[in-house]
């Protein structure tokens, strides 16, 4: 019988990037020493971006106890490299929301990857102007199928 093996290439791929307000006339009323934690304004542009509690090793380590390694294989997918990337919402309370793929390479790839991140722990939120906020994040995550 043929093991397959998922290959975490994390140390390359732990990548979160950050842009602006969805809608920049909202920034302009927002009072930021008055937001609280009813606010529903998710920025793409932050002072200190969110984070995984523990940083980069941390989100290898839960990754790697985490994921499935043989989802793509069973799904059909061929041997190779994967660069899956989701986009999603680490609220002000370090809750996460609103998963999309922005990658289609099918397989139950990034359906894996989102499953993970769902059963995370809070994401320690964003700061902006000292405060914290909802903001977008983007994760990508390489996965490498092969042979083993």
């Amino acid at each position: 019988m043929k093991q397959t093996f998922l290959t975490l290439a994390l140390a390359l791929c732990f990548h979160l990037t950050y842009s602006q307000v969805s809608d920049s006339t909202k920034l302009s009323q927002v009072n930021t020493d008055s937001v609280d934690m009813n606010d529903t304004l998710v920025y793409t542009e932050v002072d200190i971006p969110a984070s995984f509690p523990g940083g980069k090793q941390a989100w290898i380590d839960y990754v790697g106890k985490n994921i499935d390694a043989t989802v793509g294989i069973e799904n059909g997918a061929k041997f190779g490299k994967y660069n899956v990337r989701i986009k999603f919402v680490v609220m002000k309370d370090g809750t996460l929301k609103d998963f999309q793929s922005e990658t289609k390479y099918g397989h139950g790839l990034e359906q894996e990857v989102i499953r993970v991140l769902k059963q995370s722990p809070n994401w320690i939120p964003a700061k902006k102007n000292n405060l914290k906020v909802n903001s977008v994040v983007r994760q990508n995550q390489l996965l490498i199928l092969e042979k083993g």
